[in-house]
């Protein structure tokens, strides 16, 4: 029934229209795209390699092509039209063939072959062995149309429901039938689901802190290469499908995987250790077959429904609860928490109580997984002290020892530490780094400082930078700040030095045993060179006389002739590059022969 909007009277009172009412032919065109239609099946999947591939192609023959998907039935909400069936028994559970978890059904898939025609595929199947299509080009004489030996196919399917609505069509696929006398295995073809699943040794009773396996047994079936347990320990028994792994439920967890034993009719499996009493149990087992082709899994088994049995006594005192993360950020208290020992007096917990005081903050199903297992927003400045108290069904065992603490109050960060050279220092830049600072407000920046003047901002959590501007051997003096949104630190201890240069010129330059052929020439150092000095080069002139490797200061000069003037200096080099020359030169002239 539809109801006009537009009138404002009670039903029995005098009308008064706002607005004049809306035709039916307006009714019509404002009505949503999907108003009073049948709810569609979604769209399928073809079967996928492990690397993602679609293959859902089994055995390829000349003239026949072997098909595999997935209806991923789960994957849209319950008919309005349809009302819940009543539970059934637990070895059934929900899943009944072509009927999802949500009561959908699907009655049957259309294989269309893109630009031919399409084959019905009806009833629940999932696979089909198609030998040719209907041509229906004349839709009132369609023709049976046979597979071609050596021809390309690309391939679509569609589900259709008890409305005979279809859903959207899977991604193509395509397929090439091989010659006459060959076949093609495009995809491993799924193994059959294990039969018979059940538990082969009684349920464990959980006394300590170490707990119990399960011990499961099943058919074994051929062709198989190993098969994987599955658990789900939610309480509903409608579990939706997960949209992220195919074929699983959410809230599915693999206990383990067995490999295809070499002999025997059945196959036992033992499960890592359950430490929970009180926990659901809801098993299957699924068959997986790898061979030279790829990957596929059967359907799972039926479900094993089942409960572990409830603890011999109340738990004991759980343990202190600590900080996942030191110091508190955010207002974020991060918990840690620790079980009580387990044993004949102190039985095994189903789930934890935190308190803040006197008042309950979260609880934990057991057992603990991974930390935090709790997260608590506070305030800045708020205190609190938190206790754990473990329980199961007999009761609950004493209160932890409590963990207590302030969360910060915002303040500016402190001077930052380790300032220190990152690299090599350049003739007008220094290259610096500093030990990141974490705290809460968070650190949004650091300035570098040459003395009072600010030379660069870095924004965190980058803790190094260069600083630039110097000239040839100048003296530095470099800081460093950190800034939150409360303010800017002190500046951090200095680190000084002095930009690279080239050497200054060397000094003391001595000649000694002159002939006329040539002298002995010696010099000085000069100090303070950085980078160090790498070679010295002695000038008579402006002529190159001879290049020296440091640390030596000394060298012989030949190929003199007698009565020649000589005026001789020394450059002092390094990698910046040569230095000036040493002053005032040294003259002379070497004796006549």
């Amino acid at each position: 029934m539809e109801t006009n909007s537009d009138l404002t009277s009670e039903p029995g009172t005098p009308v008064a229209l706002v607005n004049p009412p809306r035709t039916v032919e307006q009714r019509l065109v404002d009505r949503p795209p999907n108003y009073g239609s049948a709810i569609v099946p979604p769209k399928p999947t073809w079967y996928k390699t492990v690397d993602g591939q679609a293959t859902g192609a089994g055995r390829v023959q000349p003239f026949e092509v072997e098909l595999f998907w997935h209806s991923n039935i789960g994957e849209i909400d319950a008919h309005a039209k349809m009302p819940p069936l009543p539970p059934l028994p637990d070895a059934g559970g929900y899943n009944l063939g072509s009927r999802g978890l949500d009561h959908i059904y699907i009655s049957g898939h259309r294989i269309t072959i893109t630009g031919e025609g399409d084959v019905i595929v009806p009833g629940s199947d999932t696979d089909a062995i198609i030998h040719g299509y209907w041509d229906r080009t004349d839709p009132v004489r369609p023709q049976w149309v046979r597979l071609q030996p050596e021809t390309d196919y690309t391939l679509t399917v569609a589900a259709y429901n008890h409305d005979n609505a279809f859903g959207p069509e899977s991604d193509p696929l395509t397929v090439t039938t091989p010659a006459v006398g060959y076949d093609t295995q495009h995809n491993t073809l799924p193994p059959s689901a294990p039969d018979n699943l059940n538990f082969a040794a009684p349920l464990p009773v959980i006394t300590s802190t170490a707990g119990g396996p399960l011990v499961l047994s099943w058919d074994r079936q051929p062709d198989v290469t190993k098969y994987e347990i599955y658990n789900n320990p939610a309480r509903e028994t409608d579990v939706p499908m997960d949209p992220d792994r195919i074929g699983l439920n959410v809230g599915d967890v693999k206990l383990g995987e067995i490999n295809q034993p070499a002999t025997g009719q059945t196959v036992t499996y033992t499960t890592p250790n359950v430490t929970t009493p009180d926990m659901r149990l809801a098993l299957k087992v699924r068959s997986v077959r790898t061979d030279a082709n790829g990957t596929a899994v059967s359907p799972f088994s039926t479900v094993l429904r089942s409960q572990i049995p409830p603890a011999t006594a109340a738990p004991g005192k759980a343990g202190t609860p600590t900080l996942t993360e030191s110091p508190v950020v955010g207002g974020q208290v991060k918990l840690t928490l620790s079980a009580p020992p387990i044993g004949s007096v102190n039985g095994a917990p189903t789930w934890y109580a935190v308190y803040d005081g006197a008042r309950k903050v979260a609880t934990v199903d057991a057992p603990l997984g991974t930390a935090p297992h709790v997260t608590l927003s506070y305030k800045a400045g708020q205190s609190y002290s938190i206790t754990v108290v473990a329980a199961n069904s007999l009761g609950t065992g004493p209160a932890s020892t409590a963990l207590t603490g302030t969360v910060p109050t915002p303040a500016a960060p402190t001077a930052p530490t380790g300032l220190a050279l990152n690299g090599t220092v350049g003739t007008t830049s220094v290259p610096v780094k500093w030990n990141a600072i974490t705290m809460d407000p968070p650190v949004t920046s650091y300035s570098l400082y040459q003395g009072t003047t600010l030379k660069s901002t870095v924004n965190a959590p980058n803790s190094s930078g260069t600083v630039t501007g110097y000239t040839n051997g100048q003296t530095y003096s470099i800081t460093v700040t950190a800034t939150n949104s409360v303010g800017e630190s002190a500046k951090s201890t200095a680190l000084t030095g002095k930009t690279n240069s080239a050497p200054g010129a060397p000094t003391a330059i001595s000649v000694t045993s002159v002939t006329s052929t040539g002298m002995n020439v010696s010099w000085t150092a000069p100090s303070g060179a950085q980078p160090l000095v790498t070679s010295y080069k002695v000038y008579d002139n402006t002529v190159l006389k001879a290049t020296i490797t440091a640390p030596s200061t000394s060298t012989a000069l030949t190929g003199y002739t007698p009565s020649t003037a000589y005026s001789l200096t020394v450059a002092a080099v390094n990698s910046v590059g040569e230095g000036p020359k040493s002053s005032p030169a040294v003259t002379g002239t070497t004796p006549a022969s």
